[in-house]
C-alpha cells in the first residue's frame, strides 16, 4: 500500500475534529466513539483479521494519520495494518471495554475482541473525524459481508451538495443558519453538571427494552411526533426526565443538537468520512413542563426548520468553519451569548441494526452498546439504537462531573416518559 494517499477533510470531518481537540484540551483521550456487539459465540477471528486487512487495502484512510498541510487538515496514509487486539474479560466484559475506552489512543480505528467464558464482545473504537456512526455501521457490514467488493468509497456528500447550489443559494442558506444559530444561543441551556474541570473518567449506563416495549415506544413516538420520527420523542422525553429530577445547572431551557445523515436510506456508501448536518431541539422550561405541548412545540419547530431549509443551511456554515482555527471554531460552536455551554446533552440516533440472518461472522449478536467521549460541559451523551427491533439507550457520562445518583434518577424517569407509565401526565 502506498503512503502517498492523502485525503483532505470534508467540512463535517473538520467539525468533529474541532470537538476532538476541545476534548483533548480538557485532558481526555479525544473524540473517540465506540460500538460493542455482545456475541453468543466466538466469531471467525482469522476471517475478521483478513477483512481488516482488506479494509485498509480498499480504504487506506482507515489506518491513516491526521496532519495539517497549510490551512487544511488531511488524512495521510500510514501503510500500517489494523491488528485485531485480543483480551480476556473473565466474565466482566464491560469493565474491560471501559478500561480500553478510557486509555489514550493513537490510531484512528481499532478493533478488539474481548473473550468471555461463553462468547464475548467485539469493540470497534474510532476517532470521529474518520467516520460518523452510520459509517461505522456500514464498516461493520463490510467486515461481515459475503461481497465486500460492493462497498466503495465515494466523494463527500457535503461537498457534492454544496456543488449543486449557485453562490446566491449558499449565501442565503448561510444567512439563515447564522440567524438560527443566534436564536439557539439566546436561551441559556440547563446542564447536567456544575463541575467543569479536573480529571474525568468515562462511565456507561444502559437502558434496554424488549420487543414489545420497543413497539410501544415507537407507537407513542408516531403518535406524538409523527413522520418527524423517533428522535424528537427521545429528546422530548429526556428533557422531561431531566426537568423532573432537576437540572444541576438550572437555567432557562434546554438545547440538544442532533445530527441528520445525508446518505440515502440503507446506502452502502460512503463508508468513511462524516456526512451529516446539524439540527437543534430547543424548549423553555415552561414548555418542558407540559408534555403534550412540548411534543407539539418540537414537531412544529422541526416542520418550520424543514420548510425554511434550515436542515441544509448549516452546510455552508460548516464549509466556512473549516478555515477557522480549532479553538476559535469550538468557541463559536459551543458558547452561548451568556458565555455558557450550548448543549444540554450530546445525542445521536444510530438507527436500526440487524445481523439476524448470519450473525457477526457466524456468531449471533445478543446486544449492542454505544459510547462516545464528549466535551465538559455537558459531560453527558445519549446514543440510541435498535438491534433486531429492540431499543437500547446508552448513556456515556463523565465521572465525577456527572453525579451518578442524579443520573440514575433521570434514567428511571426517562423510562417512565418513554413508556408513558407514570400515573399522572403533567
Amino acid at each position: 500500500m502506498s503512503q502517498a494517499f492523502v485525503q483532505a477533510f470534508n467540512p463535517a470531518d473538520y467539525f468533529t475534529y474541532v470537538l476532538d481537540q476541545a476534548i483533548r484540551e480538557a485532558g481526555m483521550p479525544g473524540g473517540y466513539c465506540g460500538f460493542v456487539l455482545e456475541l453468543a459465540a466466538e466469531p471467525d477471528l482469522a476471517l475478521l483479521q483478513q477483512r481488516l486487512d482488506l479494509l485498509v487495502e480498499r480504504f487506506p484512510r482507515a489506518s491513516a494519520r491526521i496532519e495539517r498541510q497549510g490551512k487544511r487538515h488531511v488524512f495521510v496514509g500510514s501503510g500500517r495494518s489494523i491488528e485485531l487486539e485480543r483480551h480476556e474479560s473473565y466474565g466482566d466484559a464491560e469493565a474491560v471495554v471501559l478500561q480500553i475506552f478510557n486509555r489514550p489512543e493513537s490510531a484512528l480505528l481499532a478493533v478488539h475482541w474481548i473473550a468471555n467464558p461463553v462468547g464475548g464482545s467485539l469493540l470497534l473504537v474510532w476517532n470521529h473525524p474518520l467516520l460518523d456512526a452510520r459509517g461505522a455501521k456500514i464498516l461493520l457490514d463490510f467486515l461481515t459481508s459475503e461481497r465486500p467488493e460492493n462497498f466503495k468509497e465515494s466523494p463527500a456528500l457535503i461537498d457534492a451538495k454544496l456543488a449543486q447550489w449557485p453562490w446566491w443559494k449558499k449565501l442565503l442558506l448561510l444567512i439563515k443558519a447564522k440567524r438560527h444559530n443566534n436564536v439557539s444561543n439566546s436561551v441559556d441551556s440547563c446542564l447536567p453538571t456544575t463541575v467543569e474541570n479536573g480529571p474525568q473518567r468515562l462511565r456507561l449506563k444502559q437502558q434496554r427494552f424488549d420487543a414489545e416495549q420497543s413497539k410501544r415506544i415507537a407507537a407513542l413516538a408516531q403518535q406524538h411526533t409523527g413522520l418527524a420520527g423517533r428522535t424528537l420523542y427521545y429528546l422530548g422525553c429526556f428533557m422531561r426526565a431531566m426537568e423532573h429530577v432537576g437540572p444541576p445547572a438550572a437555567k432557562a431551557g434546554y438545547c440538544i443538537p442532533y445530527a441528520f445523515n445525508l446518505r440515502r436510506q440503507n446506502a452502502p456508501t460512503p463508508v468513511l468520512g462524516n456526512h451529516v448536518g446539524c439540527l437543534f431541539a430547543r424548549a423553555s422550561r415552561q414548555q418542558v413542563a407540559d408534555r403534550k405541548g412540548l411534543f407539539q412545540h418540537l414537531l412544529a419547530e422541526h416542520k418550520q426548520v424543514v420548510r425554511d431549509e434550515l436542515d441544509l443551511a448549516y452546510l455552508p456554515l460548516m464549509w466556512l468553519g473549516q478555515w477557522l482555527e480549532p479553538a476559535r471554531y469550538a468557541k463559536l460552536l459551543r458558547t452561548q451569548h451568556s458565555g455558557g455551554e450550548l448543549s444540554s446533552l450530546w445525542f445521536s440516533d444510530i438507527g436500526d441494526m440487524n445481523w439476524s440472518k448470519t450473525g457477526f461472522l457466524g456468531a449471533p449478536v445478543n446486544n449492542m452498546t454505544m459510547m462516545c467521549w464528549m466535551t465538559l460541559p455537558p459531560g453527558l451523551a445519549l446514543l440510541v439504537g435498535q438491534l433486531e427491533g429492540r431499543l437500547t439507550l446508552s448513556y456515556s457520562y463523565l465521572d465525577p462531573a456527572v453525579d451518578e445518583a442524579w443520573l440514575d434518577a433521570v434514567l428511571a424517569r426517562m423510562e417512565e416518559e418513554l413508556l408513558e407509565s407514570f400515573e399522572s401526565l403533567a
